[in-house]
């Protein structure tokens, strides 16, 4: 490797600190580091920033969060993505902190496999138009605005009709989202390396409405009911904007992937026993001995 891009999350000094550690191992190696624009001004690297061009790879420091931030702009170029974990589940990131020697040596060595992870497009459009496009790796979610007002949405998967659902809104996941709000929310666990879709409607007000899975190859379109309805659109939790009367939401698969870097042998259902279901029932077991005292 002769490049590889460190993005820190900004507003944690571990991982800041980190990261100044991490470019000077980097450089000692003879890796040319890259910084994003806001990371650069933080650590007082600016000489580092620019174009993430020709990057081998990049070294992400924080959390999910981070990681989804990081996918989405180095999608594009097909930079393959480690994650160290710095927040709190860690659920895409790949190691711990005082992992990191061990995984650069790994990295350096070529002793990692890439994993590829379907994205998502989701556009916005008003009167026939596309008015924006978003790229997804987690979840689309179009529900309810400020005030408690139930959305009724009008569910299409390709040129079929589904139905209209009432209730808070839709959540609309990627296998890789399917961990995510979709699960709170009723919808299934999917395997990470699948291609499908989820479609999940958030509270909805008819018990008869569960939450579907769907072929990434027909697009999913909702249209809404009310012209009323104060409606809002959030991409992996990150971005989005307010919809207005008669915009449709169309999402369809994405010609970009994410590309995770893998060094351990352990499988998705060991990440989901010890980061998903581990922390359930450690939050019992705590539970559990607060009531025996």
């Amino acid at each position: 490797m002769r490049r590889i891009g460190v993005l820190p999350h900004t507003g944690k000094e571990p991982a800041l600190r980190m990261a100044s550690e991490l470019i000077d191992l980097l450089r000692s190696k003879g890796i040319d580091v890259w910084l994003d624009e806001d990371s650069a001004g933080m650590l007082g690297m600016a000489e580092l920033s620019g174009a993430p061009e020709g990057l081998d790879a990049g070294i992400v420091l924080g959390g999910d969060g981070a990681f989804l931030r990081a996918g989405r702009r180095l999608a594009l170029s097909g930079v393959p993505l480690l994650g160290v974990n710095y927040g709190h589940l860690g659920f895409l990131t790949e190691i711990e902190p005082e992992e990191i020697s061990w995984a650069l040596d790994r990295l350096l060595r070529g002793e990692y496999r890439i994993e590829e992870r379907l994205m998502l497009r989701a556009r916005v459009v008003r009167s026939g138009r596309e008015r924006r496009s978003y790229d997804c790796i987690n979840v689309v979610v179009v529900a309810r605005g400020t005030l408690a007002r139930i959305v009724s949405s009008h569910l299409y998967i390709g040129s079929s009709f589904v139905g209209l659902y009432r209730g808070d809104g839709m959540i609309i996941a990627t296998p890789t989202g399917s961990t995510a709000y979709s699960l709170s929310a009723g919808g299934p666990i999917l395997h990470p390396g699948m291609e499908a879709v989820v479609i999940t409607p958030i509270c909805p007000h008819t018990m008869g409405a569960r939450s579907m899975v769907a072929a990434p190859d027909e697009p999913i379109t909702l249209r809404f009911e009310s012209p009323n309805e104060e409606l809002l659109l959030t991409v992996d939790g990150q971005f989005g904007e307010a919809l207005q009367p008669g915009d449709e939401v169309r999402v369809e698969r994405s010609s970009r992937k994410t590309r995770l870097i893998r060094l351990h042998e352990r499988t998705f259902y060991d990440i989901l026993r010890t980061r998903l279901i581990g922390h359930f029932e450690g939050a019992e077991s705590a539970a559990g001995r607060a009531n025996e005292l």
